[in-house]
């Protein structure tokens, strides 16, 4: 089969389908895994579709996120929204909880609304630390590659501290949630820190604004579809906090 056929019946399953694994696209064609692998590189390339771990999802109503903001500007848009979700956020903390929180501005916005005792915290991001050791909260630091843009702590190392956790709730950022690809981040070391922390955690929350959905960013660290997002919706032109799970819809 010429590569221009592939192509077109690759994106058509996986339009057809929303999502699909590689060796499920290997069947189909007939083809060798190594073949559809680089065919998936080269479709997402050209913005065909979307190349996750294991396979592509469809890139219908995806708008792509080629770029990260600084974390200075972060900290000045969609402030009021993301302290409403901080504030929600931070009701979920039980006395007693472990609990990691993913560097970035939405998950820092709870820090100021912690009133559970007895919590323990764990986290990639300095300031994130600094800001839980100045309200008096027992906090560790994980290891690793200081990535200015973000404040966070990423790589290899990273991943192998966290292997010795098991956290009773995890807060997270992310770049973009879309229904078909899930939750994306642009760079591929802070990608696998998230994975790792999520395995570790026993409840996961996604903080999220409502500017996030339907974003699509280059690297997907899940696509679990029952993972919860503390997210904003307008109701009679005010913002209202509410959980939903990625399968549901956005």
């Amino acid at each position: 089969m010429l590569k221009e056929e592939r192509f077109s019946k690759i994106i058509e399953l996986v339009n057809e389908k929303g999502s699909v694994k590689t060796t499920e696209v290997s069947e189909v064609l007939d083809t060798s895994l190594a073949t559809v692998r680089r065919d998936l590189n080269e479709l997402h390339a050209l913005n065909k579709i979307v190349k996750v771990f294991g396979g592509a999802s469809s890139i219908k109503n995806a708008q792509f996120i080629s770029t990260e903001d600084d974390l200075d500007y972060k900290f000045t848009i969609n402030t009021k929204e993301k302290d409403l979700i901080g504030k929600f956020a931070a009701s979920l903390i039980s006395e007693n909880d472990f609990v990691y929180l993913d560097a970035g501005t939405s998950v820092e916005a709870l820090i100021d609304y912690i009133s559970a005792e007895n919590t323990y915290y764990v986290t990639n991001s300095l300031t994130i630390g600094k800001k839980l050791s100045l309200i008096g909260k027992k906090v560790f630091i994980v290891p690793g590659e200081f990535k200015k843009g973000t404040g966070a702590l990423i790589g290899a190392s990273t991943c192998d501290y966290l292997d010795n956790f098991n956290f009773s709730i995890g807060f997270f950022g992310t770049n973009g949630i879309h229904e078909q690809v899930g939750f994306t981040t642009p760079d591929i070391n802070e990608a696998m820190v998230k994975s790792k922390a999520i395995s570790r955690c026993n409840k996961v929350y996604f903080l999220a604004d409502s500017s996030k959905f339907g974003k699509v960013s280059k690297v997907t660290f899940s696509n679990n579809p029952n993972l919860e997002i503390i997210t904003n919706v307008k109701n009679d032109g005010k913002d209202e906090i509410v959980i939903r799970k990625l399968k549901e819809g956005l």
